[in-house]
């Protein structure tokens, strides 16, 4: 019996990650819920899901809070930003589509508009798994995640997809705030760390392979 319950098995093992995943879901919505924080809380949920429970370097919250820290004055800058800039280009688009009503003009503005809209938040998408990363100044942030956005397009889009569905279970399946945050952010590791180890020296490189035990990617 006392090899069944050993934190040894893989059994129980198994269990305490799923306990981690739960609590780091519930860590992000409950610092999310201001709303002006929800920039840091992704950065250190990403943070914490690739360190603790990707790599199983340090516990959930001790790591959360960390990343949390860390990240919060660049990370809040930023979502604010981005945010505003989005709202402003949705709002154009509904006015456009107010004022000038079922004309071609209108359509192409709507377009142009929501275009530009998409790719504020693929930006946004980079910025906080960057920020939980690298440390790096205001504009280099934005400089280097628009470069990886366009540069590293095919996998913006499959990190694209992993945020779309995320986002869709969590509203259509309420219960699953419980998990997906977690979940799509592990997801999300295994994209922005083959793009985000190309920009890494070879010390930095050794340092993760060490850390984790392992070889980096």
């Amino acid at each position: 019996m006392g090899g069944i319950f050993s934190l040894d098995n893989p059994l129980m093992q198994g269990i305490n990650k799923v306990i981690d995943c739960i609590f780091l879901s519930i860590l992000w919505v409950i610092f999310s819920i201001p709303l002006i924080t929800l920039g840091a809380s992704t950065s250190a949920l990403y943070y914490t899901a690739n360190k603790t429970i990707r790599n199983g370097r340090g516990y959930v919250w001790q790591q959360f809070w960390k990343g949390f820290k860390s990240s919060f004055k660049q990370s809040t800058l930023l979502w604010l930003i981005f945010g505003v800039i989005a709202l402003i280009l949705y709002n154009d688009a509904q006015i456009v589509d107010l004022l000038l009503k079922d004309s071609s003009f209108a359509f192409a503005a709507k377009v142009f508009f929501y275009v530009l809209m998409v790719v504020v938040l693929l930006i946004v998408m980079y910025i906080f798994p960057y920020v939980a990363r690298f440390s790096a100044p205001f504009k280099s942030v934005i400089k280097n995640c628009l470069y990886m956005m366009v540069r590293h397009l095919p996998m913006t889009i499959l990190a694209a997809l992993v945020v779309l569905i995320t986002g869709f279970l969590m509203w259509l399946v309420p219960i699953a705030l419980l998990f997906m945050p977690t979940l799509g952010a592990l997801v999300c590791t295994f994209i922005f760390e083959r793009v985000f180890v190309r920009y890494m020296s070879d010390e930095d490189k050794d340092r993760e392979q060490k850390l984790n035990g392992k070889e980096y990617l």
